[in-house]
């Protein structure tokens, strides 16, 4: 078959037939889907909403007011030696350990509109700035998902360690051309940037909301279409529910842990859990993608970087597992 062919097929004729079948289902299962979406904006008005727009607020108006500044001259020996990183990249790990998803992507996106980093710069910041915050790791996951406090410590570490591992790995052999973005981030007027901000995190949410209600669709027409169903016959209970639990994952990362929880080895079920965290699953790839894409960094880009991540993550998580549950 002609390469050109098969590059047409995999760009444009199967994504359209997927999105096809998708609407189909919705056809025949309105009453389904019409649950499913009820139940992600539910999800998004009382848990990511109030959990992150107050974060998405604050980071873009301590950019606007320049408190970048500080940030960036503490940790940039740090990020420079480490990850070959501007200065900036400091601020945004900052930022993203503290906040979580996708609070890492819409700073960057952020600093490459006020002309503070570069496309080549946007990659490298990417590669260790994707990260779930304490918030979710420790309280969800941790106590409310695994009913264990431990659980949650040990899956934030390891998460934690594979972005940085992550930044390691496509920190890149070109050497940084040294430049002084602290010099470039002035400090706008404070009512500009009051009012700037509150106009851009809303307009992020809005596109955040989308997501969640989209990707607990999809997960919904995965289940419908008994694909999870064919996944739990795999042969060997282990396996099974590792694979079960990466799959849902992979779609929506709430859910993924939730059935990653459920697997009866502790251990396998951290590290499946710390896997489904790093990469995010295809809801928080998309919101990252959607600020980083104006930096125009392409998905396929993003996508491998949060496929090393998870690995990462999941290797990580099994040796602390391993050293930390020795009783189990």
């Amino acid at each position: 078959m002609d390469t050109r062919r098969v590059k047409y097929l995999l760009k444009r004729a199967a994504p359209a037939a997927a999105v096809a079948a998708f609407m189909l289902m919705i056809v025949i299962r309105p009453d389904h889907f019409l649950d499913s979406a009820s139940r992600g904006l539910l999800l998004f008005a009382t848990s990511v909403l109030p959990a992150v727009f107050p974060f998405f607020f604050c980071s873009s108006l301590l950019t606007a007011l320049g408190a970048a500044n500080a940030l960036s001259r503490a940790g940039a020996r740090p990020v420079g030696v480490l990850f070959n990183s501007p200065p900036a990249g400091a601020y945004v790990l900052a930022l993203s350990m503290l906040s979580g998803y996708p609070i890492g992507a819409a700073t960057t996106a952020d600093l490459f509109k006020r002309g503070i980093v570069d496309e080549q710069e946007v990659k490298r910041i990417a590669s260790f700035t994707s990260t779930s915050g304490p918030i979710f790791v420790l309280g969800t996951v941790g106590a409310a998902v695994f009913d264990d406090p431990v659980c949650g410590a040990v899956i934030l570490a390891a998460h934690y360690a594979a972005a940085l591992t992550t930044g390691i790995i496509f920190r890149g052999r070109k050497k940084r051309t040294p430049s002084s973005p602290v010099v470039r981030m002035f400090a706008e007027d404070a009512d500009s940037a009051l009012q700037q901000s509150i106009a851009s995190s809303t307009m992020a949410m809005l596109a955040v909301g989308g997501y969640v209600v989209v990707g607990n669709m999809l997960i919904d027409a995965f289940d419908l279409a008994g694909f999870f169903t064919l996944l739990g016959s795999i042969p060997g209970r282990g396996a099974a529910d590792c694979i079960t639990a990466l799959a849902a994952g992979a779609i929506e990362m709430t859910r993924g842990t939730m059935a990653a929880a459920a697997i009866p080895d502790i251990r396998l079920a951290v590290a499946c859990a710390c896997a489904i965290v790093s990469f995010g699953g295809l809801s928080v790839l998309l919101q990252s993608h959607a600020f980083l894409s104006r930096c125009n960094m392409k998905f396929s880009a993003l996508l491998a970087r949060k496929t090393v991540q998870s690995v990462a993550g999941f290797i990580y998580a099994g040796v602390f597992s391993l050293i930390i549950f020795t009783n189990l």
